[in-house]
Order: structure tokens, then C-alpha cells, then sequence
């Protein structure tokens, strides 16, 4: 061996070793600690009815410093509160209407002086001005058309988020059914023009906090940060960005929340108190009854498993009866509806929180945003079940505050008229039949319509890729009183089913990726058929927003005859009729069986075709056929 080999050789070991040294020495290394890592909420508003906030420091041994807030007019430091957890410290505030915006300045000294380890640090708190009332965002209503979007499937704006940093990062692989593909808030922005154009007025997006998990982070319900957009979607700004852009458009915005549970790296659960989770030592899942709520023979132990159970068990079920995750919930989402003007919330898992706190949420909610519409998940199968959910005419729930549920039922319903053949109580019967139920809710209007979501077989699947199918479901959705959804491509036909794994119906929308060798967001990439239905909903949409008959008025429908259902929508001066042909065999329907709804109109319009003529005795519908014809005196 040469010396200048061995000088090389000599030169690679002593790398080698300082590398082993380094790995060695910084294996299993935690993060540089920070004296304060989380103050939950981040910021408050000035204005709220209940004029005290309690802060949740997250910060090193915090417990072992004593925090003091410099003089600030209208706002007081009742003071702190420790925790059984060293690194969790509560502040309690004050704060008068008559305080102005700015920043509280605080201090934290370590307790002990004599500590040489611990140094004191000061930390700033942002004081703002709540919006006023008649600069709040509109309530979503009937006629509004809600587009329900799983961000990470529906349009890559940025792909320099896909690299965001986070603890778990997991790799952005489009062909990883469950992984994350890289959709985000800056591509639903640049799809503002495509939705507006299809009539969507409202958009709810799948939970949009920070979902920092190991695995199957991409649909959001495990919430790590709930004060913070997930980096790999966006920024807080960015989100109130988009919300801005579609107040500007005269569009809304549903944020999806979870006050049932979040994920198991939240830092919540990492630095946990005692008493903010229920089973925190050991897992214990729920039984998923729903019924026991309302079930006069449920059993003690039934009820309890229900609202205490964990929902999976990487998601940590809260428990709503600590006076710190009471305040903490409250706080988390008055300080959202504020911070970007939401128009409403959908509360995902609505059966399983402790119910007499979910009513004093929603009526809190409702009390500081008198606009704000709220529609609860309720994943069940019958009316009474969810109407016990929601404000009824029932006795004994006479306290529920949740105006709306998301109407599974209907939905139930309606599947069933888009594949089983209709009978006394079957297929479009089974739509007559949970419509005659109405009568247990104080207001079914404020419900949440759908034919799918993000946990559903698509409807185009459900209906057997059948395009009359399709059609008489969509017809009945739009038709339908409550507040309509559908679900991201349900507009292009996309299929996908849940048998094997939910991911299969959250496939990424074509043309949302610059490398798609197709774009379906635009005509010219769709083909005659996905045309067609985009061009079937656009026309019931833009019906919906624009006929008093649907977006404001009442209903009457009459029993499946003949395999014929007849649907009315009506009010003072408009009227809309649907009718809906189950059968093989096309047929003449006998018009004056529905004399009674006529009264007043003269002629009546195709609302798909425009062709206009006077009301007949007998109507021709083709086999499977779904017509919509508005009245005309």
C-alpha cells in the first residue's frame, strides 16, 4: 500500500468513527426544548359574552414557574392553576368588553429563586376585536348547495407543502391508497371559477388541522394541533385566505370538527392532566349504539360505553365533563367561527360526546354566532333515532339545541328508490315513508342532505352505474327540503366502493395534478356521458337557488302508484313537481290525480329540456324516468 493510500485509508476511519461518534451520541435525541410550546387558544377576541378565558400553557416544567401579566386596562389575571402533568399550566383571565386590542405581556420566573437551572422568559398574547354581528358570515340555507371536498384527493395547488415538515412524514405517493397524494387549500382556491360554474355555494372540506399520525393522516378526523392548519394543505392564512376569497364570491364555508376525540400524538394526549380523557390507562372502544341515548331499556353500562369509548384506537376519546376540556372545546371552536368566518359547522361524530355537554356547545356557539349553521353527524338508521339528536317533537329532549343532523335516513331512502324495486314500503315508497316521518323534528330544513361522503359507497356505485338511477337520486336530493350535499366528482360520475376499505371512494379528483393525463375540470376532458350529469346537477342547482317553490317553500308528495312517486314543492306563487317512474316499462300518468296541486298554473316546463306546454290530463314518462317541471300560471 502506497502513503498516499494509507494516508486515505487513515483519513476514511477517522470520518467513519466521528460519524459513529455523532449517531452514537445524538441517537433517540428529543427536539431543543422551548420554555413554552403551545398556549391553547393562541389569541382571543374581545366581545364574547362570557367575559373569562382559560389558557392552557404547554410549556417545560412550566408548572414550575410563576406567571404575572403586566397592567393591561379591562383585562384582569385571575390567576394560574397547576396541573398533575409538570409541563401543563392554566391561566385564567378576565377580560372586559371595555378592553381595547392589543398585547397582554406576560412574565414567567421560576417559583423556586434559588433554581440556577431555570431562567425566566415573557411571552406576548394577542388581544383582537371581535367582527360585529352584521359583518358575520350568512347562514347556509336551503337554498345553498353544499360540496363536501377531502382536501388531500381533490387539486395539488402547492406542491411545495408535500414536503412540509412534520414528526411523522409520511411520503406523498399517489399510488398509496392510504397515504397522503398531496391535494391542499391552494388548489380548492384555484377551483373557485370550476365550482361556482357547477352552482356550489358552500363548501365543507374534511377536517383541516394538523393530522401529524404515522399512518392514515390523509382524511383529517386525527386531529394532532387543533389551532393549526396542517402545513402539509397549507398555513392558517392560507385558509383564512380562501375563506375570504369565497365571501367574496358569495360562497360560505363548513369547517368539520371533532369534539369527541383527537389523535394519539396530539400533544394533548402526550402531556396529558388527569380527567382530560376517558379510559386514558387502557383502551376501552365504543360500542357504536347510538340508540342508547334514547333507549328507555338501554343499559347503564351500554350508555356509558358509548359516549366513553374510544372511536379507533389511535383517536383518544375527550371527556367533556372536565371543567379544562369543557372551557378548552367551547373556546377551540368560538375562536374559529371568529378567526375565519365560518358560515357553519359539521360535528363529526355527533352521537358519541357526552350529549348535555353538546347542547350547552352548540347553544354557546349559537349564542355568540346567531348565524351560524350547525348540522351534527348522525350515523344511524332511522328517523326517531336521529331525531333525538336534534331539536324535535319529542318528549323528553325538549333541551337539544342541535338545529340539523346529517339525514342519513333520507339517504337510506333514497339508495333504496335507486335499486330496489318499489313496493308498500320498498324502493320509492321508502322515500314516502321517512318523508311522513318530518313530523319529529322541529325543523327537517336545517338538515344536511346527501347521497354520499367521504365513509359511503359512491352513489354512482350504489346505483349500479345506472344513469336513470343516478338521475332519480340526484332529482330527489335537489328536490328534497333540508340542505343539500354531494360529494367531490359525484358531479363526473366517479365510482369507488367501501367493502374492501373507505380509501376507495376517496380517490383523487382527474385533472387535479398536473401530471393527470386527463383534466374532468374542464369540458373538453370530460366525456358525453360525465358532461351530461355535470350539466343535470348545474341546472337543479341553479333551480334550487333561484325558485322560491324549492329554496323556501313547503312540501306535499303523494305514495308510489303504478311505480310512480310525485313529488311537490310549493309556495305562495311558484311550484315544482318531480315525478319519478320506477319501472321497466315506460307509462301515462294520470295527472288529475294530483288536481289539487295544479290549482293556479296553466302550463308547465321541462326544467331540463325548457320545452313548455300546457298542463295535460295524462303525462307519457319514459321507462326509469325522472322529470322536473316547474309550474307556470
Amino acid at each position: 500500500m502506497t502513503w498516499s493510500k494509507k494516508l486515505a485509508y487513515k483519513q476514511n476511519n477517522s470520518l467513519l468513527l466521528f460519524l459513529l461518534y455523532f449517531i452514537t451520541q445524538t441517537a433517540g435525541a428529543t427536539p431543543p426544548r422551548k420554555p413554552l410550546y403551545h398556549l391553547a387558544p393562541p389569541s382571543w377576541y374581545i366581545g364574547f359574552k362570557n367575559n373569562n378565558l382559560e389558557i392552557i400553557a404547554h410549556g417545560e416544567e412550566i408548572s414550575q414557574y410563576t406567571i404575572s401579566m403586566k397592567e393591561y386596562p379591562g383585562v384582569t389575571m385571575v390567576g394560574t392553576s397547576g396541573s398533575a402533568n409538570r409541563h401543563i399550566l392554566y391561566i385564567q383571565l378576565k377580560i372586559d368588553a371595555t378592553a381595547k386590542p392589543g398585547e397582554l405581556e406576560f412574565s414567567a420566573n421560576p417559583t423556586n429563586m434559588q433554581d440556577k437551572l431555570r431562567k425566566g422568559f415573557s411571552f406576548n398574547y394577542l388581544l383582537k376585536s371581535r367582527a360585529p354581528v352584521a359583518q358575520q358570515a350568512p347562514s347556509v340555507e336551503q337554498k345553498d348547495v353544499t360540496y363536501l371536498i377531502l382536501p388531500d384527493r381533490f387539486c395539488n395547488g402547492d406542491a411545495d407543502n408535500d414536503r412540509a415538515p412534520v414528526n411523522f412524514n409520511v411520503k406523498r405517493d399517489r399510488a398509496a391508497l392510504k397515504g397522503r397524494h398531496g391535494g391542499d387549500i391552494a388548489g380548492i382556491q384555484s377551483k373557485i371559477p370550476y365550482l361556482k360554474d357547477l352552482g356550489i355555494t358552500t363548501l365543507w372540506l374534511n377536517p383541516v388541522q394538523e393530522n401529524d399520525q404515522p399512518e392514515e393522516s390523509f382524511h383529517g378526523y386525527a386531529i394532532t394541533d387543533n389551532y393549526t392548519i396542517d402545513p402539509r394543505l397549507g398555513s392558517n392564512s392560507e385558509y383564512f385566505a380562501l375563506c375570504d376569497a369565497l365571501r367574496k364570491e358569495n360562497m360560505k364555508m363548513v369547517m368539520d370538527i371533532i369534539p369527541n376525540h383527537i389523535g394519539d400524538k396530539h400533544w394533548m394526549f402526550a402531556n396529558y392532566d388527569t380527567g382530560w380523557f376517558n379510559h386514558k390507562d387502557s383502551f376501552v372502544k365504543t360500542n357504536y349504539r347510538a340508540q342508547t341515548v334514547m333507549d328507555p331499556y338501554a343499559s347503564p353500562r351500554e350508555k356509558s360505553l358509548n359516549v366513553d369509548g374510544w372511536f379507533v384506537q389511535t383517536m383518544p376519546d375527550f371527556n367533556q365533563n372536565n371543567p379544562h376540556i369543557n372551557a378548552y372545546l367551547k373556546q377551540l371552536y368560538l375562536w374559529w367561527a371568529e378567526a375565519a368566518k365560518l358560515s357553519g359547522y359539521r360535528i363529526d361524530t355527533y352521537p358519541y360526546p357526552d350529549q348535555n355537554y353538546m347542547n350547552d356547545l352548540v347553544g354557546t356557539l349559537l349564542s355568540e354566532f346567531p348565524n351560524l349553521t350547525v348540522f351534527g353527524e348522525t350515523w344511524v338508521q332511522t328517523v326517531p333515532t336521529q331525531a333525538a339528536f336534534c331539536k324535535n317533537n319529542i318528549r323528553g329532549f325538549e333541551n337539544n339545541t342541535m338545529p340539523g343532523i346529517t339525514d342519513f335516513a333520507l339517504t337510506w331512502a333514497i339508495h333504496d328508490a335507486c335499486y330496489k324495486p318499489t313496493g308498500w314500503s320498498d324502493g320509492l315508497n321508502k322515500v314516502y315513508q321517512t318523508l311522513s316521518e318530518d313530523f319529529l323534528y322541529a325543523d327537517p330544513g336545517k338538515h344536511c342532505t346527501f347521497l354520499d361522503n367521504h365513509d359511503l359507497t359512491r352513489f354512482y356505485s350504489t346505483a349500479g352505474e345506472n344513469f336513470d338511477a343516478w338521475k332519480r337520486g340526484i332529482s330527489l336530493l335537489f328536490l328534497m327540503r333540508g340542505m343539500p350535499c354531494i360529494y367531490y366528482g359525484t358531479e363526473i360520475l366517479m365510482t369507488g366502493k367501501t367493502d374492501v376499505t373507505d380509501a376507495n371512494v376517496r380517490f383523487d379528483f382527474p385533472g387535479g395534478w398536473s401530471s393527470d393525463p386527463v383534466n374532468k375540470f374542464t369540458a373538453k376532458g370530460r366525456t358525453a356521458k360525465e358532461n351530461e350529469a355535470f350539466n343535470y346537477i348545474k341546472t337543479l342547482a341553479k333551480l334550487r337557488q333561484t325558485n322560491p317553490a324549492l329554496n323556501k317553500g313547503k312540501t306535499r308528495q303523494y305514495a308510489a302508484i303504478n311505480n310512480t312517486y310525485v313529488l311537490v314543492r310549493y309556495s305562495d306563487k311558484n311550484s315544482i313537481i318531480g315525478l319519478f317512474h320506477q319501472g321497466e316499462k315506460s307509462t301515462q300518468v294520470d295527472l288529475t290525480l294530483y288536481s289539487e296541486s295544479f290549482k293556479g298554473f296553466k302550463r308547465m316546463k321541462n326544467v331540463f329540456t325548457g320545452e313548455t306546454f300546457a298542463i295535460p290530463e295524462k303525462l307519457n314518462l319514459d321507462a326509469n324516468a325522472s322529470a322536473v317541471f316547474e309550474l307556470i300560471p
